[in-house]
């Protein structure tokens, strides 16, 4: 049955906004939420109608690319409006590994509460000091069941986190505010893997298994760069589904869309506590992810160093008083929430955006106004997810073509996003696309010495034993790379 959230029409963005000169904000975000589940973006599993009929009166961006498919180094960028290598935030480890982001950068947080905003913060963090300017409240984990899928921590703290977020939003403060509710799930599915080891087959599914997605088998295993080939040895998850038939795939889906319909009713339960009060009327709604999941696509899992589009192509929406509405997805924009996000919520807010940061606004277009800036090309990284193998790669999408180079054996892929949004036909080494090619590479460049980046002089640290099988999933054999360190 479809919600209509009342205050969600022509009020948002008439009279009801001049009640207050400046705008509330709701951020939620979802963990691992693929565009590739979203109804708004042209999915039929019916997971997120929440989440679609919000986009249905706003602007939802196609290509959104987070700049680092892991949560830990996007977060770190989304709430700082920098990139990885800035921040130096690269994996989910720990100080000293990872270092904190100094005081003195300004974030989405500090920016905001120095401009006479109430800046709180639900649920999960791992962001290594970028929340900075958020009162954070440390969501409390909730007993929960569930008699289809397992459910892990993710869906415990995702109950405390909706009854924070809704208590706060059922009574908001009376000065401006920007609420973050930070929900875990989809995430779970990273726990149907890893946490609850097998086949996952013998759990009983209501419904029909959903069908393998169109780019679920790999063409050419010995034409993806190294890194890519032996995922299943760096990545436990990988690890335990290398030798997954069709039907535990199949599983694996259903239970990713099911993970996916839970947190959305939580979504359901945040929106419809913001337009219970008339702060409703003065709130844009953005709701995005850090990362995407792979989905199937490529026989892969939850997420690692690939840049396919399942894990790095997100859902970016926004809805509110002065946002116009749009019948059609923004395609014609590339944008970046971990470098727009910040930049984006400043203008609409009035707050000056300090100048070292290096997103773009986008706030022309969700007013229907023209987009003077844009970019040219959006990047993605990848250093390492525990440094158990350390693998930098860099991805470049461009307007028509993605292009991703590893230092690892040099490897590189080219596809057209146009004729081959699966990314099923690496054009890497096809002497046609020799100078789309070099183009590319020169937009890799290009951003090496404009932002500093220090990739080519990272260094490469991949176990042997993870590299010495036939190239493919279906043929891994001998240990994980978390074995491999657990041995030494």
């Amino acid at each position: 049955m479809k919600t209509i959230y009342p205050f969600t029409g022509l009020a948002l963005c008439g009279v009801a906004a001049q009640a207050q000169e400046k705008p509330n904000f709701l951020i939620i975000q979802c963990d691992h939420l693929t565009q590739r589940v979203v109804g708004a973006y042209g999915q039929t599993q019916g997971c997120t109608l929440p989440i679609d009929e919000v986009a249905s009166r706003g602007v939802i961006f196609s290509n959104a690319y987070v700049g680092c498919p892991l949560s830990q180094p996007s977060r770190a960028a989304l709430w700082s409006g920098m990139t990885p290598h800035q921040t130096n935030v690269r994996s989910n480890s720990s100080e000293p590994i990872n270092t904190r982001i100094p005081e003195n950068v300004p974030t989405l947080g500090s920016l905001f509460s120095e401009n006479g905003y109430e800046a709180v913060h639900f649920g999960k963090t791992h962001d290594m000091g970028s929340l900075r300017g958020f009162k954070h409240k440390e969501p409390v984990a909730k007993p929960f069941t569930d008699p289809e899928f397992p459910v892990n921590n993710d869906s415990f703290l995702d109950v405390g986190t909706c009854e924070d977020a809704v208590a706060y939003l059922s009574n908001p403060p009376k000065e401006p505010f920007i609420c973050i509710a930070d929900f875990q799930n989809p995430h779970n599915i990273c726990g149907f893997v890893g946490a609850n080891e097998g086949v996952h087959t013998d759990r009983p599914i209501s419904g029909t298994l959903p069908e393998l997605p169109a780019n679920f088998d790999v063409e050419d295993w010995n034409n993806i760069p190294k890194p890519v080939q032996y995922i299943c040895c760096s990545h436990r998850r990988m690890t335990q589904a290398s030798h997954w038939n069709e039907e535990n795939y199949r599983h694996y889906i259903a239970a990713f869309q099911h993970y996916t319909k839970m947190v959305s009713k939580q979504v359901d339960s945040v929106l419809k506590a913001l337009y219970s009060t008339p702060a409703g009327r003065n709130t844009i709604v953005v709701i995005m992810a850090d990362h995407g999941d792979g989905m199937a696509s490529h026989r892969m899992v939850t997420k690692h160093i690939s840049f396919y589009d399942e894990m790095t192509n997100v859902p970016f929406i926004f809805a509110g008083p002065g946002i116009k509405q749009q019948k059609k997805p923004v395609d014609q924009l590339l944008t970046q929430p971990t470098l727009d996000l910040l930049p984006t919520l400043c203008d609409l807010a009035g707050i000056s955006v300090p100048v070292e940061k290096q997103g773009i606004s986008l706030a022309p277009t969700l007013k229907g106004e023209k987009q003077k800036k844009t970019h040219p090309y959006v990047v993605s990284e990848w250093h390492s997810e525990y440094e158990y193998v350390v693998t930098p790669g860099r991805m470049v999408r461009g307007p028509r073509y993605k292009y991703t180079h590893y230092l690892e054996g040099n490897g590189e892929e080219l596809y057209d996003m146009k004729k081959d949004p699966g990314e099923r036909k690496n054009l890497a080494k096809d002497p046609k696309y020799s100078k789309v090619l070099a183009e590319h590479r020169a937009m890799l460049d290009d951003y090496i010495t404009r932002t500093k980046d220090d990739y080519r002089s990272l260094k490469v640290d991949a176990d042997p034993r993870c590299r010495n099988h036939t190239p493919g999933y279906p043929n891994h054999e001998g240990p994980s790379a978390r074995d491999i360190i657990k041995r030494k």
